[in-house]
């Protein structure tokens, strides 16, 4: 037996959309072909126009701002390797012991000249200098403070006469306070 279309079935309840679907057929029918085409080439269009406005629009927008956000993504990371960089700089230092402290203070004297000496006296250290360039004792005292801990506290230097014109020389003693 064959089994009745939904349509021809009296117990299966009529969509919603039907009517509305059949009064958009009947209107379709009454138009001529010309404006069947024309009014289908404005439906095309409202479709195109919705397509660009949904997906085109804004992906070629992006694309078109790119090389700009990159930039700014570029800038916005080396600001932040700079504040990673002074970061780590405002860490305190690795404490050292005082042992090597004195080590690193004893291996580190040949740029002062080759009078240059080391005594220890408690939590104190002086450096007897002879023949020392201002600006190796400056080095010399900055590496002291970054890999020894090791500050001034204490100094007592003079210029020495040189035997030959050029740089000055320094000699005396520098007190420095150990870790």
């Amino acid at each position: 037996m064959k089994q009745p279309s939904p349509s021809q079935n009296p117990s299966s309840k009529p969509s919603p959309w039907q009517p509305l679907r059949q009064a958009a057929q009947q209107a379709w029918g009454q138009r001529s072909p010309r404006e069947q085409r024309l009014l289908g080439a404005g439906a095309a269009m409202l479709v195109l126009a919705s397509v660009w406005g949904v997906a085109l629009a804004p992906a070629l927008r992006t694309w078109q701002e790119a090389p700009a956000r990159q930039a700014q993504l570029d800038a916005q990371s080396q600001r932040m390797q700079q504040l990673q960089a002074q970061a780590k700089s405002l860490q305190p230092p690795r404490t050292l012991t005082r042992s090597e402290a004195v080590q690193w203070l004893e291996k580190n004297l040949t740029d002062l000249g080759p009078k240059a000496q080391i005594s220890l006296q408690g939590e104190r250290a002086t450096l007897s200098l002879e023949a020392a360039t201002p600006q190796a004792l400056a080095r010399w005292l900055g590496q002291a403070r970054e890999n020894a801990q090791a500050l001034p506290v204490q100094a007592q230097l003079q210029n020495t006469p040189d035997p030959e014109p050029g740089e000055p020389q320094l000699r005396g003693s520098l007190v420095l306070r150990l870790p």
